[in-house]
């Protein structure tokens, strides 16, 4: 884990942007559908349209960190590992998975296919967690 690092200020402002834009698409789509401006000021209809927002992303950024942690995690395997370490061997409890745990046995470019794989696996749980804690308000 001391080579990860996640830049907080940059995914902050993503989720700042991503909040005002589907507050923004919202209100604008009410407008269009109700013909009435009181209704896009309504906090209850906000909330629920955050909530959509949510799970529209989560169908479209599962598969997306899905398939990219697949990419990583082979490319981790097949070209990440140092001379000598086999894929099955009692340095990785023979578990492939034990990889991202051991960096002392990964190469340069092991490290940072290492990292892209952590941090598809840190956005997924963010993004799971955010969806269950918005389920869990009262609106």
């Amino acid at each position: 884990m001391r080579h990860t690092t996640v830049q907080w200020p940059i995914l902050f402002r993503y989720c700042l942007l991503f909040i005002f834009i589907s507050v923004f698409s919202t209100a604008i789509i009410l407008l269009i559908f109700t013909q009435d401006w009181r209704v896009m000021f309504d906090l209850r209809i906000q909330m629920i349209a955050l909530k959509l927002a949510f799970i529209a992303v989560i169908y479209i950024a599962f598969p997306f960190l899905l398939v990219r942690f697949c990419y990583y995690f082979y490319q981790l395997i097949t070209h990440g590992r140092k001379e000598g370490i086999a894929l099955f061997c009692y340095q990785t409890l023979f578990n492939p998975i034990n990889f991202i745990f051991r960096p002392s046995l990964l190469t340069q470019g092991g490290l940072v296919h290492r990292r892209r794989c952590i941090i598809s696996i840190i956005l997924l749980g963010c993004l799971y967690s955010s969806i269950f804690a918005i389920s869990e308000t009262k609106t």
